[in-house]
């Protein structure tokens, strides 16, 4: 998706506070002529109530269904004249790369055991919001990982008791 550089020529094409009760399906508001983003990291995706910012200045209220979990793409608000979206942030995240099926369940169980989320790709890899003890445990176990800056999308959700 490109961002369209260029924001609202005057204050009076835009509202002052959009307020968001639901996310929108795509042919809501036809064409845009430009296209706004909120960037937000994991932990603000899954907030269905908060105050945002977009990159141009607008601000923004979600009071969104409790238990709604924004995506990378979520289109939030739409008209004639522009679009809103959602955009994820890029956070450093360890990207653990298990050598076997042992460690793959190491990495796993520890990681349901501290209650974390995790994103597991198709080529076996696991990413994980970077911490201390997690970058501790890993080296104790000699369990290969590498820090990089990336937007976390996990796909298994740890709950708390």
């Amino acid at each position: 998706m490109a961002e369209d550089p260029h924001p609202p020529a005057t204050e009076a094409e835009a509202p002052s506070v959009i307020t968001v009760l639901q996310l929108l399906d795509e042919t809501s508001g036809g064409i845009p002529l430009s296209l706004e983003v909120v960037t937000l990291t994991w932990q603000d995706r899954q907030r269905s109530r908060q105050r945002l910012v977009s990159n141009w200045g607008t601000e923004i209220q979600l009071m969104l269904p409790r238990g709604t979990h924004l995506q990378d793409g979520d289109l939030l608000y739409a008209d004639a004249q522009r679009q809103i979206r959602v955009k994820a942030q890029a956070e450093l995240v360890l990207l653990i790369q298990p050598e076997n099926v042992m460690q793959m369940g190491q990495v796993l169980h520890q990681l349901g055991n501290w209650h974390r989320p995790a994103q597991i790709s198709p080529e076996g890899q696991v990413l994980a919001l970077a911490d201390d003890p997690l970058r501790d445990w890993l080296t104790h176990m000699g369990i290969p990982f590498q820090e990089v800056s990336k937007p976390f999308h996990p796909n298994l959700l740890a709950h708390s008791h």
